[in-house]
């Protein structure tokens, strides 16, 4: 189905003193991923999801989650060396419909080094729902007009995300080290468990697994992702993610 509606798009300034509408394909020119939100969740008690904040590893800077999903979701984000910058909640796109005002803010407004802008709306924990497969209609449309990319999220294997989740814990740049990653580079150069290999170093093993996971974060070594981390895991200097992992954002072709 077409939506083909007159869509606006709602905007902070560049200082984010105000709020500012503009039809969706002067939307286009705007460094949404650089702007604040235009909409914080307001969490009614009878509802379960938690709105939470990621630290994006990435920026710097804290991104907002609606719900624990879409903070995986911030997380595979942040995991891609290609993303430059994203952020949440910076656009709310608006129409008219049977007399009526809509609107769907996205989840996140990302930015990729090949200079293209994605545009993700995190399905709901349950599925699709109708609802939300008319907003993604909505966006399909404002993504042609604005010259944006429509982005579906991609997750992987419950085993490879759990990974992922506690080697993200050592995402800060105040875990590197790097005469300790020049050891660990050497150690796995040939790959061996990871207690193989950190006893290998001659390094103190509390101080040397944070910069390991840290490693394992900036994709700098590899691991068997769909396998639960633990001493004998396989590290090594190169390997294959799970695709959901290397592209954590499918672009829509539509």
């Amino acid at each position: 189905m077409t939506v083909a509606v007159a869509l606006e798009v709602v905007h902070r300034t560049e200082d984010g003193s105000r709020s500012i509408t503009v039809p969706v394909a002067r939307a286009g020119a705007v460094p949404l991923t650089r702007r604040g939100e235009v909409w914080k969740p307001v969490r009614h008690p009878s509802q379960g999801s938690i709105a939470t904040w990621w630290w994006a590893a990435t920026t710097g800077r804290h991104v907002g989650c609606r719900s624990m999903n879409v903070l995986a979701v911030a997380m595979l984000i942040d995991f891609d060396p290609s993303v430059t910058e994203f952020t949440a909640w910076p656009a709310k796109i608006k129409w008219r419909a049977r007399g009526r005002e809509r609107s769907v803010v996205p989840d996140f407004f990302v930015r990729t080094a090949q200079g293209a802008t994605l545009v993700v709306a995190c399905p709901p924990a349950s599925g699709p729902s109708p609802r939300w497969q008319r907003q993604q209609q909505v966006l399909r449309q404002a993504c042609q007009e604005a010259g944006w990319e429509l982005g579906m999220p991609r997750i992987p294997a419950p085993m490879a995300l759990a990974n992922l989740r506690w080697v993200s814990r050592y995402r800060h740049p105040r875990f590197g080290d790097r005469d300790v990653e020049q050891a660990l580079t050497a150690a796995f150069r040939t790959p061996r468990s990871l207690e193989e290999g950190v006893r290998a170093t001659g390094l103190p093993r509390l101080s040397t697994l944070p910069r390991l996971y840290h490693l394992l974060w900036r994709r700098e070594l590899a691991m068997e992702w769909n396998r639960a981390l633990g001493p004998d895991s396989v590290i090594s200097v190169s390997g294959r993610l799970p695709s959901a992992m290397h592209r954590p954002v499918h672009r829509d072709a539509a």
